[in-house]
């Protein structure tokens, strides 16, 4: 049997050198959301030599295993786990990368389906930072509308408020639109809590729960997970929130995204301006991962206005 374990802090280094060998860029295994989540998930890890191993025993599901070199040590051991707890074995998160090295393999002893509703929504960095284009052109004019509702300011979030460096509206840009130094006002963790617990209220959904706990998880932690947030304020009042990790060297993970409703473009002016700042701040980062809609129809409908670039399917491969 495998020698699982919970996912603990000191576990990140190891993880996140699995998660950039991979190349994958997947945002579901990603060292943050298997920490944040662990409580509601209850994920757990083990390594078998260059690949992470994560399952969830109770729900006798496993990832795909993250990592390098030859996947038939770990898959063999993933199908030792589960035939000694009487059962077939289910892998999920394979994406069309994994399933080039999976199939030669096990092909035959697997059936493969798509699942579509945890399908990541990947970006470019331009195309967030610009909206370019007639077919985001809907974007341009919700940020019209935006500005026109009253003056704004979008504030990175810091463990500590320390004052301001300049505007969220004084930010020098370069001819592309995309600011020209990292220069933004602060805000803290404490305001952040604030408006979140603000958006649950007017939510009032029991289904948010878990994403609530993620979240409390996240502030709880939030330097040592390397997360990177914004608020994004109108007439002086916060009413958007964002916020995510570098995933890896190329590609970074925005794992929350909330606006206060009834405020008009909103949503698209916090997540124009965070993909300003991250590129701002991570010039190596060429695209985003806004993670799945997990089959919720206006989240899907939502990010596929977006267009993005890439849909990085996911796919089930059950033992038959």
């Amino acid at each position: 049997m495998i020698n699982w374990k919970d996912v603990e802090l000191s576990d990140k280094p190891a993880i996140e050198d699995k998660i950039c060998a991979s190349g994958c860029h997947g945002a579901d295994y990603g060292f943050a959301n298997l920490y944040i989540w662990r409580k509601a998930y209850r994920p757990q890890i083990a390594f078998c030599g260059p690949r992470l191993l994560v399952g969830m025993p109770q729900w006798n599901v496993y990832a795909y295993p993250k990592g390098d070199g030859d996947p038939a040590p770990s898959i063999e051991l993933l199908l030792e786990e589960a035939h000694a707890r009487g059962q077939k074995l289910v892998i999920r998160g394979l994406t069309d990368k994994t399933l080039e090295e999976f199939l030669p393999l096990y092909g035959d002893r697997f059936e493969i389906t798509e699942d579509r509703d945890n399908a990541d929504y990947i970006y470019t960095t331009e195309k967030l930072c610009n909206l370019a284009g007639r077919h985001l052109s809907s974007k341009r004019n919700h940020i019209k509308h935006f500005e026109r509702n009253g003056a704004w300011e979008f504030h990175r979030i810091a463990a500590d408020s320390c004052g301001c460096i300049t505007s969220g509206t004084g930010v020098s840009c370069d001819e592309g639109g995309i600011p020209a130094n990292n220069g933004y006002k602060i805000s803290s963790i404490e305001e952040a809590k604030a408006f979140v617990a603000e958006f649950y209220k007017e939510k009032n959904d029991p289904d948010l729960e878990a994403e609530a706990g993620a979240i409390e998880e996240m502030f709880a932690n939030y330097e040592a997970l390397g997360f990177i947030g914004g608020l994004l304020y109108q007439n002086g009042e916060p009413v958007a929130f964002t916020a995510g990790t570098k995933l890896d060297n190329e590609v970074f993970d925005v794992h929350f995204e909330k606006a206060l409703p009834g405020v008009e473009g909103a949503y698209t002016m916090v997540n124009r301006e965070f993909a300003r700042m991250i590129h701002a701040e991570l010039p190596d980062i060429g695209a985003f991962n806004r993670e799945e809609d997990m089959g919720i129809e206006g989240l899907r409908k939502a990010k596929e206005s977006y267009h993005p670039d890439i849909l990085l399917m996911k796919y089930f491969a059950r033992e038959k």
